[in-house]
C-alpha cells in the first residue's frame, strides 16, 4: 500500500514538473527575422519582437518593458552589434550564451557597402564617412538574400532544439516546411523580375545590395552609401549627371528619406520614384511578414522599372 502511495506521489510530482516547464522565451530584434522564428516555433510558442515601432535599429532607445523582455530571454536573436547599434550598451550586458548574432554565422554571404568612390564623393565627404563609420563597412541587410535566410533558419532551428529538446520533432518539421516555402518564394520572385533584370536604376541609400545580387539585377547608381549619409551638393550633381547619362528612369528610396531630399534628386529628371521599406515595418508581424516583405520589394521594383 505504501509503495502504491509512493508511486502515485512520484507520478503527480512528475506531472507538476512537466506542467511547470515553460516553453522557450525567444526575443528577436527586427520583424523579418522575427517572422522566420515565428514559423520555426509554430505549434510550440510565439517569439517576442523587440523593435515594434518604425524607429531605426541604429538609433533605438530601449524602454523599461523591453529591458524586461531581454532579462527573461532564453535566446536573443540580433543581426549584430554594428546593426542594432542603438542597443549596443544594453546588449553588452547580455550573457553571450543567450545571444545569437546572425552576422557571425560563417556560412552567410556578407557584403561590404559598395561605396564611397562609386559616384565620386569629394574628400570632405570621404573624411566624414570614415570618421563616423569605420566600423560599419559591412552591409548587414543580409535578410534580403533568401539563401542567407535559409542558412539563418537552419542555425536558429538548431539553437531552438538545444534550448527545448522536447520539441525537436516539431522544430525539424517546421524547418523543412520553411525551407520549401523559401525556395518557392525565390523562384516566384526570379520569374517576376526576369523582364527587368537588365534595366538600370538608382537607390538613395545602399540598402538593396543583397536583394539585387541574389536576383542578378543590374548594379544601381548609389546616391549615398548608408542610412543618414549627408546629401551634399557634390553628391546631388554627380548622381544626377550619372542618372542622365545612363538614362535611368527609376529611383528607389526608403521611409527614412524626406520628400525634400527626393525632390532635390528628381527635379529636372524624367524619373519615377518608389519607396521600399526593407524592414516591412507597416506589415503585420508574424510568420507571413518576411514573405510579404520580399514580395513587396519585388512588386515595387517592377512597378518602378517597367
Amino acid at each position: 500500500m505504501n509503495r502504491r502511495l509512493l508511486l502515485g506521489l512520484i507520478f503527480l510530482i512528475s506531472i507538476n514538473i512537466n506542467a511547470a516547464q515553460h516553453t522557450p522565451n525567444i526575443v528577436v530584434s527586427i520583424k523579418p527575422i522575427h517572422s522566420i522564428v515565428s514559423t520555426l516555433m509554430n505549434g510550440v510558442s510565439k517569439p517576442q519582437l523587440l523593435l515594434k515601432s518604425n524607429e531605426s535599429a541604429h538609433t533605438f532607445h530601449i524602454k523599461p518593458s523591453q529591458l524586461n523582455l531581454l532579462s527573461n530571454a532564453d535566446l536573443l536573436i540580433t543581426i549584430g552589434d554594428n546593426f542594432e547599434s542603438g542597443l549596443s550598451k544594453v546588449l553588452r550586458n547580455i550573457d553571450e550564451n543567450v545571444r545569437l548574432n546572425l552576422s557571425e554565422i560563417k556560412e552567410l554571404q556578407i557584403y561590404d557597402f559598395r561605396d564611397h568612390n562609386e559616384i565620386g564623393h569629394d574628400e570632405h565627404d570621404e573624411h566624414d564617412e570614415h570618421d563616423e563609420h569605420d566600423e560599419h563597412y559591412k552591409d548587414l541587410h543580409l535578410w534580403l538574400d533568401i539563401d542567407n535566410v535559409q542558412i539563418i533558419a537552419n542555425k536558429i532551428s538548431q539553437r531552438l532544439i538545444e534550448i527545448d529538446p522536447s520539441n525537436k520533432e516539431k522544430y525539424n518539421t517546421n524547418y523543412l516546411e520553411l525551407e520549401s516555402k523559401l525556395s518557392q518564394l525565390k523562384e516566384k520572385i526570379q520569374f517576376q523580375l526576369k523582364p527587368i533584370k537588365l534595366i538600370p536604376f538608382a537607390v538613395f541609400s545602399d540598402t538593396l545590395q543583397y536583394f539585387e545580387k541574389s536576383f542578378d539585377l543590374k548594379n544601381p547608381v548609389v546616391i549615398t552609401p548608408y542610412h543618414g549619409a549627408r546629401l551634399s551638393i557634390n553628391r546631388v550633381i554627380k548622381s544626377k549627371n550619372k542618372i542622365k547619362n545612363l538614362e535611368i528612369r527609376c529611383l528607389i528610396y526608403g521611409p527614412e528619406n524626406t520628400p525634400k531630399q527626393i525632390n532635390v534628386l528628381a527635379e529636372g529628371l524624367d524619373i519615377k520614384v518608389h519607396s521600399i521599406d526593407i524592414l516591412g515595418v507597416k506589415l503585420d508581424s508574424g510568420s507571413e511578414q518576411y514573405f510579404d516583405l520580399m514580395k513587396e520589394i519585388s512588386n515595387q521594383l517592377v512597378a518602378c522599372l517597367e
